[in-house]
């Protein structure tokens, strides 16, 4: 096997890790504010019944985005499965590690994902003068 080939595969094998490992603390994490949700609590006043609802809320919308993540993770894990690990999806061009890193989940490059400044762009343009 070429030396490429087996680099490449331990860098697969540590996104695989890393995807599987952020997978198991979401999961746990949803599992956590499910029971802080459901939980139901004897009459209280006016501020104690107000707190609960923020809190129940916040914990939902955050079960939400939780949720939005392991979805990509499984994607993710997906995509590794069938080669297509660490390719835009937009723009098919090899994410950076650097980024794979950062967020093991991403399917775009920092470009096509809004974070890249493309020194073509009228935004940028209009920002020189």
């Amino acid at each position: 096997m070429p030396a490429a080939t087996m680099k490449r595969n331990s860098e697969f094998e540590m996104y695989r890790k890393l995807l599987e490992e952020r997978k198991q603390e979401l999961i746990e994490r949803l599992y956590q504010r499910h029971g802080e949700i459901v939980i139901e609590r004897g009459p209280e006043d006016d501020a104690a019944v107000a707190l609960r609802s923020v809190n129940r809320d916040l914990a939902i919308a955050n079960m939400e985005r939780e949720t939005r993540t392991l979805s990509e993770i499984e994607l993710s894990l997906k995509r590794l499965e069938a080669g297509q690990y660490g390719i835009c999806g937009s723009c098919d061009s090899v994410i950076p590690g650097a980024r794979l890193r950062a967020l093991p989940w991403t399917r775009l490059c920092i470009t096509c994902a809004g974070g890249g400044i493309q020194k073509s762009s009228p935004a940028h343009t209009a920002r020189q003068r």
